[in-house]
């Protein structure tokens, strides 16, 4: 049982930890329009719909271009993908390669409405 509780709480934590509804992303990008908004779906995914002033980079891309879209670490990054699984792992990813204020938007793309 407490092997339960104990993989349930690292869940939580690993799912909240540095969420941000589209709500709060917006505010966030009306305060700040210089922040770095993310998309990690595919190419086609991107051309079909995205948010405006994203810069797309497939997940499977990251490793390569990350570097020579966000140069510097210090920057805010908001990465999203359709549903939100994608951009946590590349949020995670992220942080591991020393990006440090880097959110994932909850739900993905489908939790926006536009």
């Amino acid at each position: 049982m407490k092997t339960l509780i104990y993989k349930l709480q690292k869940r939580l934590i690993r799912t909240s930890e540095n969420n941000i509804n589209y709500s709060n992303m917006k505010k966030m990008l009306k305060d700040n329009p210089q922040i770095i908004v993310l998309d990690v779906r595919t190419r086609d995914e991107y051309i079909e719909k995205h948010l405006d002033n994203a810069i797309n980079i497939p997940m499977h891309e990251i490793d390569r271009k990350i570097e020579k879209v966000v140069k510097d670490r210090n920057e805010v990054i908001i990465v999203y993908c359709q549903y939100g699984g994608r951009s946590r792992k590349v949020s995670n990813k992220l942080k591991k390669m020393g990006y440090v204020n880097v959110y994932n938007l909850e739900g993905g793309i489908k939790a926006v409405s536009t």
